[in-house]
């Protein structure tokens, strides 16, 4: 009986465990009345969870925070619940997710709608997290001195990890040393990409090995391995390693032992067959080649023995080996920029491809009748393809041969062009998406040569990161023996959720030999619209917008053209007409969401939400705003008083935009240095605008800043009074420098000169000079929004002797000096000259002079565009980022190599 019993329970606990598993998680197609779209497949643990709606939420606000016991999700995750929009649900996670863990959320439907049927009370989804993952790569072994040396090395992962654990991922040692330090300086944050150093090697008499180990189990992946470093003799000067990089410009690293001799010429001293005029560049103890032509597969480099290190060392053998130099790996990417395309005749659209013999093109159609909708969540050139099919569809396909003889196939990028107007016919106001893609079929790659991405193991094909984006086919209709096209047409009829199959396997995802390299970052996309129109507006801080219209093909205003104005609902709230000079105001209460120009066949579209506009950092806009219609304006006779003085105090007063009556009063109060009031006057408006308040002080009174303020119409105007206690100079002192910028990498040179104030030169007179000197944020006034401070780098302020000597018998002296700042200055600097002339009896005169100071020769500006939302940019599109080189005055300087690296 016992055993019976125990039988049943372990029955019943199994039939319990499978129906709490047996939730459907693939039912969106059954849906699709209410869920458009949800996050799927593989994601990162920062990511939100996306889901989409059919249906509007009409009674939320726009980023509203709501209960987030709307949805539920397993394993539990606490976080925000936020409408995004009136379509989309964003569930913002308080804490990372658990990496490799699949998730369910249910969607409870009835609580955001009105009248649900019984059976789509609720939605449930799922999606996995990404499996840890990395890939050690080491760099090149660098020098500190003869006897000590680094190893760069770096982590790429699959998916965000903790700094904290991946310092746990790799160790080092050397024979005789046990641990080296490994240094991870500048890794604070969690990422994916992590740089650091093997430090304190030791170059040792003999030669000797630094074997580096590394194990995921801190980050529960199974990735492990060993590897091993020759670290060469401290008399032996040698190569000891070479590596190759293809790309647009291939290059040959030659890691050395030693630091090369920056100066000497390395013209027939490397070479590299079938190739000539290579260009050299050293760094440190590395060597980097680059061919001038084009160079593939395996070619024979040589490198002889006339190549000397920094102490003077020849290098003992030559050296001769085959490097390889791998493909470029198949691939699209898009030569037309920009989003409007000028309609002519004939409409042309740009590609480059690399490695591919043909791709397939589709034209995704987005209706003139569902561009508002469309950009209700995305702008213009957005290419998100989520949810698309509710505002498009695919009209053409066509298929593309771009390489007739693959044998004589040059493997370097190549440009074609594409005249859409072959395809199909453009409608006014409408979008076209241009969708580019690929297949293993179409690449023209050698997979029999290993790239450094290939797997050594076909265990890679088939462990648990081989994940596949399965297709939502409905319980009525099966799609498994289904054409391509036949997919494709029933998801764009809402049949199907997605026709696209994707494989997942982070190791092997940029393996062109593995099907996980098919994936949706291999898909190119662009939209374009075809008008003549373009189409500025401007913003007013009482909701007046106004707009200019321009004829694209002329670059001249458009006249008459017609602009309508939208809500966020798309409801029309007033049409205004573009005069002669392209111009048109509209000036009323309503805040509108979307602006559109139409005339003839062309259409314009803007987006006046916020997060559109031009940022103003970008632009100068000093200037005063307006107070309730009035200007003011308050000064006085002289700039500083003394105790007991009076201060006459002017107020000009401009009402144009508001007129006052004539006899409205004009309130002064004025404030001591210790924020006490010690006078109010009112008077009333003048008829020129100008009224006069003296303001006596006491001689006992408080020194230091005072404070005026004038009150008139609802509108107040403020002024620091300084009252203090001065005793004036008896020496006019003038300085003098060679240059307008001091420049620091070279003595400085100057002259000071004083005179008594009659006029009479102060003759072999005692002055003192002494340079306070701290950072400039504006380094050059004439070149607005470029940035020319290093943010890694900061400056103390600094006081430095400059003079300590006598004036001759004209009052004046010649004078240089060299002034040691470093390094270590972020940009322009800033030197305040604090001058002393003192006199016979011990009283001194003094001034202060102010002179930018350049620390360099030359200096690099960067210039960042507008931000998206929240400061962010988007890396899924271009960001253009300006850069200017000047020299330390400030004039352009050109033919200089700059040298660019962007940090994750």
């Amino acid at each position: 009986m016992k055993h019976f019993l125990r039988l049943l329970i372990i029955v019943l606990l199994v039939v319990s465990c499978k129906d709490k598993s047996a939730e459907n998680t693939d039912n969106l197609f059954k849906f699709k009345e209410y869920i458009s779209y949800n996050t799927s497949g593989r994601q990162s643990i920062v990511k939100p969870i996306r889901i989409g709606l059919a249906k509007s939420l009409e009674q939320y606000e726009l980023n509203q925070e709501i209960d987030a016991n709307l949805i539920s999700i397993k394993p539990k995750a606490n976080g925000k619940l936020i409408v995004e929009n009136s379509n989309t649900l964003v569930f913002q996670p308080s804490e990372k997710l658990k990496p490799d863990t699949e998730y369910a959320i249910t969607v409870k439907l009835d609580k955001l709608y009105n009248d649900i049927p019984k059976d789509f009370k609720e939605y449930t989804f799922s999606f996995k997290t990404i499996t840890p993952d990395f890939k050690l790569n080491l760099g090149n072994l660098q020098s500190y001195s003869k006897k000590w040396q680094y190893l760069s090395a770096s982590i790429l992962a699959s998916d965000i990890l903790e700094v904290e654990d991946v310092k746990k991922l790799v160790e080092a040692s050397q024979k005789g040393n046990n641990k080296l330090k490994i240094d991870w300086e500048g890794v604070e944050n969690d990422a994916k990409y992590f740089s650091f150093k093997i430090d304190s090697i030791q170059r040792k008499d003999q030669s000797s090995q630094v074997n580096i180990k590394w194990n995921g189990k801190a980050v529960d992946s199974k990735t492990k391995g060993e590897n091993s470093f020759e670290i060469p003799g401290r008399d032996n000067f040698s190569i000891v390693n070479v590596q190759t990089e293809r790309g647009a410009n291939p290059v040959v690293s030659i890691n050395f032992s030693d630091p090369l001799k920056t100066n000497q010429n390395f013209n027939g001293l490397v070479a590299i067959q079938n190739t000539q005029n290579l260009r050299f560049e050293v760094d440190g103890n590395v060597l980097n080649v680059y061919p001038q032509s084009n160079v593939v597969g395996n070619v024979r480099m040589e490198v002889f023995n006339g190549i000397t290190s920094v102490d003077g060392y020849k290098l003992k053998r030559a050296f001769s080996e085959l490097v390889s130099f791998e493909q470029l790996k198949p691939e699209v990417r898009v030569v037309s920029k920009g989003v409007i395309l000028p309609t002519e005749n004939n409409t042309p659209f740009y590609f480059e491809a690399v490695n591919l013999k043909a791709v397939d093109v589709r034209i995704i159609k987005i209706y003139e009748d569902n561009m508002l909708q469309f950009l209700q969540d995305n702008n213009l050139g957005n290419t998100n393809q989520y949810d698309l099919k509710r505002v498009g569809r695919r009209i053409a396909k066509t298929r593309i041969n771009l390489v007739k003889d693959v044998a004589n196939n040059s493997g370097t990028w190549k440009a074609y062009g594409l005249d859409l107007s072959e395809h199909f016919q453009a409608e006014p106001g409408a979008i076209y998406q241009v969708d580019i893609s690929f297949g293993p079929n179409d690449i023209i790659y050698d997979c029999n040569v290993v790239s450094e991405t290939a797997s050594n193991s076909e265990d890679d094909y088939y462990d648990d990161d081989y994940y596949y984006y399965e297709e939502d086919y409905s319980n009525s209709e099966d799609f498994s023996d289904a054409g391509e096209d036949a997919k494709e047409e029933a998801y764009w009829d809402n049949r199907l959720y997605r026709w696209r199959n994707y494989s997942y396997n982070w190791q092997q995802r940029d393996n062109p030999c593995h099907p996980a390299y098919f994936n949706e970052d291999r898909v190119v996309n662009v939209n374009i619209l075809g008008s003549n129109l373009g189409m500025t507006v401007k913003k007013g801080n009482n909701n007046s917008y106004r707009f200019i219209v321009t004829n694209i093909n002329t670059a001249r205003p458009e006249a008459s053209a017609k602009i309508t104005l939208y809500n966020y609902q798309q409801q029309p709230i007033a049409t205004v007409n573009s005069d002669v000079d392209g111009f048109a105001i509209y000036d009323g209460k309503k805040d509108a969401y979307f602006a559109v120009a139409q005339k003839n066949k062309s259409y314009s579209y803007v987006k006046l939400g916020d997060g559109n506009a031009l940022t103003l950092s970008n632009f100068n806009i000093s200037g005063q705003e307006l107070q309730k219609g009035l200007k003011g304006f308050l000064y006085t006779e002289r700039g500083v008083h003394r105790p007991g003085d009076s201060i006459h105090l002017t107020f000009a007063l401009d009402d144009t935009a508001n007129p006052l009556p004539s006899n409205h009063p004009v309130v002064l109060e004025v404030f001591d240095a210790r924020g006490k009031l010690t006078q109010r006057d009112a008077r009333s408006k003048s008829k020129n605008g100008f009224i006069h308040f003296p303001i006596k002080t006491e001689a006992e009174a408080e020194t230091g800043n005072w404070r005026a303020e004038v009150k008139v119409g609802g509108a107040s105007f403020s002024k620091t009074l300084k009252v203090e206690t001065i005793k004036p100079n008896r020496l006019k002192i003038n300085l003098d420098f060679d240059d307008d910028i001091l420049n620091t990498t070279e003595a400085i040179k100057g002259t000071v000169e004083a005179k008594w104030l009659h006029g009479a030169p102060a003759r072999n007179l005692k002055v003192t000079m002494e340079a306070n000197i701290r950072e400039n944020a504006t380094a050059f006034k004439d070149l607005d929004g470029y940035n020319f401070s290093d943010p890694t780098r900061s400056f103390n302020n600094v006081t430095l002797p400059v003079l300590d000597s006598q004036l001759n018998a004209d009052g004046t002296l010649n004078f240089t000096k060299e002034l040691n700042l470093g390094k270590s200055a972020p940009g322009m600097l800033q030197a305040s000259f604090l001058t002393k002339v003192f006199e016979g009896g011990g009283d001194f005169s003094i001034d202060v002079f102010t002179k930018n100071m350049a620390p360099y020769s030359h200096f690099i500006g960067l210039k960042s565009p507008e931000p998206k939302r929240y400061g962010s940019f988007y890396t899924d599109e271009n960001v253009n980022f300006g850069l200017k080189s000047v020299d330390a005055k400030g004039n352009t300087a050109g033919s200089r190599t700059l040298q660019v690296k962007v940090y994750k």
